[in-house]
């Protein structure tokens, strides 16, 4: 059901893109834990009336979850996601705690 994933940095946003194609959006389960990142979707399999003779049958139906570590705390108050023809695309800010702080040094 998915047939790839991206995961990058991109400023101080971690960006996330899952192709889930005939998957819709009540569908799709998203969830946050510490730093996992958990995306779960089910694609029912369409009714097939008695009659149909089947020649090829290769589609998916069925469950998928996928989990994956954040290479860094984010900011579970300003997660974005969108979700376009089959395309789910998540923001998922760096945390302030998480961000380098740079100490600045008086000399005396």
């Amino acid at each position: 059901m998915l047939h790839s994933l991206d995961v990058y940095r991109e400023k101080d946003d971690l960006v996330v893109k899952a192709e889930l194609p005939g998957i819709k959006k009540k569908e799709l389960d998203i969830s946050l834990e510490d730093d996992m990142l958990t995306i779960k979707a089910e694609k029912k399999q369409e009714e097939v009336t008695d009659d149909a003779d089947h020649y090829i049958s290769e589609r998916r139906f069925g469950q998928y979850s996928r989990t994956i570590k954040l290479p860094f705390n984010v900011d579970e108050e300003k997660i974005s996601a969108t979700f376009k023809n089959g395309l789910l695309e998540m923001r998922l800010p760096r945390a302030e705690e998480a961000k380098t702080k740079h100490i600045e040094i008086n000399v005396k």
